[in-house]
């Protein structure tokens, strides 16, 4: 059965589907026939569901239950390239450094020098194989394929439209007998139901919207009994979800047209579907009912069973045989029967929907020697490959040219020296590069091309992952071509600018980039060109490029939008392209009045439009020229404050960053820093230029030392007259360390996976990967919740860490990551909450912290607080004191206190909080698939976290804290602090810890008080 080794990939995949299905079809045949009088049809219809889904997954995951493990009608498997090492030809130039705004280019004679030297061996690469006749031959049968593929699709659409048609033309049934039936057996889901003149039986359509299609005949060959058990078969097909297995039917023969395999399946699912509906029908039918019915599908079937898109009631002749013989013989329904045909569907699902598992080939033992792989790369060598590269091709999208002089970055975020966090390499003349990694996740990051490419958003950024196994990863990119602008920077730079380009560039000469980002809105681009923050929902299509030394240089256009920001080292402009516009033909030049544009019109009468720029022409090529001064300083923003540990002795040598950024927009690190001098004291002086949005700035220093638990400071806003900003006492709490085992869907160790804490600037520092085992160790944590990002490829998962004060209880955590599915929706809709006085609903939970199992119904006759939280909301752990101090004080009155966490929890992690702030409250994880998806949370209409519900001994709610309280806010706000005993509004340079101090009585406050509302209700 090699032959099929020879087929493309494509067809190995149909090839794969079918033998695959063929075989599930033989074996649900056979269990079919073996116990036909065990199985009811609505088992069997589902039964024959598994080879049809096999049909439409062309790509199957791998399992070693998998039942095509004992069936070898496979070709021998071909070795990847990627599997194979590749050494880099000697005219690629390899580079690393930090600075992502320069470009260093190395010349082969540069390249083959380190060569020498063996910084990269030297090798080839093998040439791509000769191209033989076959190919057009496939290519052929391809072409077939699709032309019969567009058919089907055609032809499905147009039974769709047929059948939309109808639908318009036909008029709602009016029948109340019929329309109470309707109403009565579907209750959650509304049914259209039409009258129509056309000559076809009754049928069902829909899966979002159902819909019944009755003929207008109905009335005159049928009488009212008929007419009800007809509608009766068509909602039984609406509740069973009929129409998603004919529309799964659809795709597949859409896809496997020419194979009589897909036919057979679906006419024996068909088949099986009618049958299934018949038996729910008559199933509190007698004997004479039954015969009637019969009689009914016989009549039937005399209609026309048109349009395909819609289930007929009486379905293909050939199949009322077996119809009719049920009627007189039906299998009968039991649990047992039931329970039997469940397990065989399960071992179907299990064992059919899986492929087999690759084995690893065993390495051949020598009998005078150890053993030796019989792997090509590893003959010559018995230890794994030290070094992994990044490796591929940069290729025109349309013509498959080569794209040479190709930047390709690659950003490596765990790399402790900051200095060596990008790795870059150039593409030769083949376009090819090679890029040495470490082994593990890297990402790709905005590789610049040479002017007249470049690269879809997608293509931007990718992350990539090498592996023992496959310690050269080939990644190839296609490379977009677009008009080239000639652009001449005549600028200057202050002197912060010219200090951080000579550091990152230390004895190299200075380089400048600019680029260019297709913006359509309007209000974005007239936000970026002022300054101010802008954020957006997708990334946008962008091309860079460096200027030689003299400021010229080519930039791409890129995109179709035509609307673009020019960023100019230290400048933005506008540039707005009109479709059609040919910028090697302008024939004239207009300056805009009262306005710093230029307009550029073509040989055709196309337009651009440019700003901030001078526009000469050469040939009718024009050339952008900006001149920009230097931003003149102002002043300086000097910060200083001082950092002492928990007993108040001061730190020396804690590093000391600097957070900018602007009031409701992003932040970043200015790059600049300092060190504690011995008394534990810090002072940095920042230069403050003309240019800034200086009014909605805003600063806080990032701390971080070995053995102490990095933290920021509290974000202070700028003043306007440029005031110092001191941070008074900044204090280091002990760090913690905790060990890390990162595993795949299949328990696998992840080596090289990315670990990141994520809840401020100074913990992202303690970044790292995992080994070759999967593991690694957290370092300088704070005692608490931290939020955790494991990235490893495709794979992503975001998770909550608690660290323990106490050391001995920080073991190692399992952190099990997934493939990374994207959602489908933007934004999720708020369900209504339910309002004070409505009954409480049951709750749904995975599992509590305590290993018992309660229900809301059971605590009926006592109060009831249910906390709804999460590790992710600081606010809601911040609050546990209150909820420790709400649980005393009312133990004795049989107060029930519950938590009930998000269901992106893990119990383990919630135990461990639980036991390191000794809050004894059990709490569960509500059932949900994320943070956005939980069941109870849903049921309440929960608004927002933490959300406290109080529950009187009837059941009802009482009170909600999630909700605004009826009134003026304000006027209850203070009220509540007096009560409390607190300042409100609290005092503006009120610390964090205060803040969550004044918090914590309210709250107590607030639901003591609603509490006693319900105790002495009670009473």
């Amino acid at each position: 059965m090699n032959f099929a080794s020879d087929l493309p990939s494509f067809w190995q995949l149909i090839w794969r589907a079918t033998w695959q299905a063929g075989i599930l079809a033989c074996l649900v045949f056979c269990v079919i026939f073996l116990l036909q009088r065990w199985i009811s049809p609505k088992w069997r219809a589902l039964l024959w569901t598994v080879p049809l889904v096999r049909l439409v997954l062309l790509i199957i995951p791998a399992s070693g239950l998998s039942l095509f493990q004992f069936f070898d009608l496979e070709p021998n498997r071909v070795i990847r390239v990627t599997d194979v090492p590749m050494k880099a030809p000697a005219d690629i130039a390899l580079h690393t450094s930090s600075d992502s705004q320069l470009s260093i280019i190395h010349n082969s004679e540069q390249t083959r020098t380190a060569d020498k030297q063996g910084v990269n061996p030297p090798a080839t690469i093998s040439p791509e194989p000769e191209r033989k006749v076959r190919i057009s031959i496939f290519g052929l049968i391809t072409g077939l394929w699709f032309l019969g593929f567009c058919a089907m699709l055609i032809r499905e659409f147009g039974s769709r439209w047929i059948l939309s048609r109808l639908i318009e033309n036909s008029q709602p049934l009016q029948d109340l007998e019929l329309l109470s039936l309707i109403a009565a057996r579907q209750k959650q889901r509304p049914v259209r139901c039409c009258v129509t003149d056309a000559a076809l039986g009754p049928s069902s359509c829909g899966f979002w919207r159902p819909t019944i299609l009755l003929p207008r005949s109905l009335w005159e060959d049928f009488d009212q009994h008929s007419r009800r058990v007809i509608l009766s078969h068509e909602l039984e097909h609406i509740r069973r979800h009929d129409a998603l297995l004919l529309f799964l039917s659809r795709i597949a023969i859409a896809v496997h047209w020419f194979n009589p395999l897909v036919y057979l399946i679906t006419s024996r699912l068909r088949r099986e579907i009618e049958l299934a509906v018949d038996a729910a029908t008559v199933a509190s039918f007698d004997e004479q009912t039954r015969h009637q019915y019969g009689e009914l599908l016989i009549q039937l079937s005399q209609y026309s069973q048109k349009p395909i898109a819609a289930l007929p009631m009486a379905g293909k002749r050939s199949a009322l045989r077996a119809r009719i013989r049920q009627l007189t013989n039906p299998t009968r329904e039991s649990r047992p029967r039931s329970a039997l045909a469940i397990c065989v569907l399960l071992l179907f699902l299990v064992t059919g929907l899986s492929d087999a598992a690759q084995q690893e080939e065993q390495p051949e033992k020598d009998q005078n020697g150890p053993a030796v792989s019989t792997r090509p790369e590893q003959r010559s060598e018995s230890k794994p490959a030290a070094q992994y590269f990044i490796t591929g091709t940069v290729r025109d999208a349309q013509t498959g040219e080569p794209v040479s002089d190709a930047e390709i970055r690659l950003f490596v975020a765990s790399e402790p020296d900051v200095n060596q966090r990008e790795k870059k390499g150039i593409t030769n003349d083949a376009g090819q590069y090679r890029i040495e990694v470490p082994l593990g996740n890297v990402q790709l990051w905005f590789p610049t091309l040479k002017p007249g490419y470049w690269l879809l958003p997608e293509e931007c950024t990718r992350a990539l992952v090498t592996t023992a196994e496959n310690p050269v990863l080939e990644h190839n990119i296609k490379a977009q071509t677009g008009p080239i602008w000639n652009i001449h920077w005549k600028g200057k730079l202050n002197e912060q600018q010219l200090k951080f380009l000579t550091a990152h560039l230390k004895d190299q000469p200075i380089q400048y980039r600019v680029s260019l980002q297709e913006v359509e809105d309007v209000a974005k681009r007239a936000a970026w060109l002022k300054g101010e923050p802008v954020s957006f929902q997708k990334p946008y299509a962008s091309s860079m490029s460096n200027l030689d030394q003299s400021g010229r240089g080519k930039l791409t256009q890129v995109g179709t939008s035509g609307k673009f920001i020019l960023t100019l080292v230290n400048m933005t402009a506008e540039l707005i392209v009109e479709s059609g516009f040919n910028n090697t033909r302008v024939i004239s030049l207009k300056q805009i009045p009262d306005t710093e544009k230029t307009e550029m019109i073509d040989s055709s009468g196309k337009k651009a439009i440019v700003s901030k720029a001078t526009v000469t022409l050469s040939d009718g090529v024009p050339l952008l020229t900006f001149q920009t001064e230097a931003a003149k300083q102002t002043g300086y923003q000097r910060l200083s404050g001082r950092v002492v540990d928990k007993a108040g002795n001061p730190l020396a040598d804690v590093r000391v960053g600097v957070i900018e950024g602007l009031k409701g927009g992003g932040s970043g690190e200015t790059g600049e820093e300092t060190q504690t001098t011995d008394d534990g004291t810090f002072s940095v002086k920042l230069p403050i230029y003309d240019n800034q949005v200086f009014q909605n700035q805003q600063y806080s220093v990032t701390l971080t030392k070995d053995g102490f638990a990095g933290t920021d400071s509290e974000i202070v806003e700028a003043n306007k007259d440029f005031a110092p900003i001191n941070f008074k006492n900044l204090t280091l709490q002990p760090g913690h360390t905790i060990p890390v085992l990162v595993l795949d869907e299949q328990k696998q160790p992840l080596p090289g996976a990315i670990l990141e804490p994520v809840n401020d600037y100074a913990l992202r520092r303690q970044i790292t990967r995992t080994d070759s085992t999967g593991r690694a160790v957290l370092k300088n944590l704070p005692s608490g919740v931290i939020r955790l990002s494991v990235r490893w490829g495709t794979k992503i998962k975001e998770t909550n860490l608690v660290i323990s004060k106490n050391p001995s209880k920080n073991r190692e955590v399992t952190i099990h990551v997934n493939e990374f599915v994207p959602s489908s929706t933007s934004r999720v809709e708020k369900q209504k909450p339910l309002a004070v006085g409505q009954q409480a609903p049951e709750w749904e939970i995975v599992a509590w912290s305590d290993g018992r199992t309660r229900k809301l119904s059971d605590l009926r006759g006592q109060v009831v607080v249910l906390d709804f939280w999460g590790l992710r909301c600081s606010g809601c752990v911040a609050s546990i004191p209150a909820q420790k101090r709400l649980a005393r004080k009312y133990k004795e009155q049989g107060v029930v206190f519950l938590g009930i966490h998000t269901a992106d929890g893990e119990m383990s992690q919630i135990k461990k909080l639980l036991q390191s702030e000794q809050w004894t409250t059990p709490t569960g994880i509500d059932r949900g698939t994320s943070i956005l998806d939980n069941a109870t949370g849903k049921k309440y209409g929960i608004q927002g976290y933490p959300a406290l519900i109080v529950i009187n001994p009837e059941g009802q709610i009482t009170f909600r804290s999630d909700v605004n309280p009826p009134g003026d806010r304000g006027v209850f706000m203070k009220t509540l602090a007096e009560a409390s005993d607190v300042k409100w509004p609290p005092a503006e340079n009120a610390t964090q810890t205060e803040m969550i101090e004044i918090m914590n009585q309210l709250q107590f406050t607030l639901i003591s008080r609603e509490i006693e509302h319900v105790l002495n209700a009670k009473q």
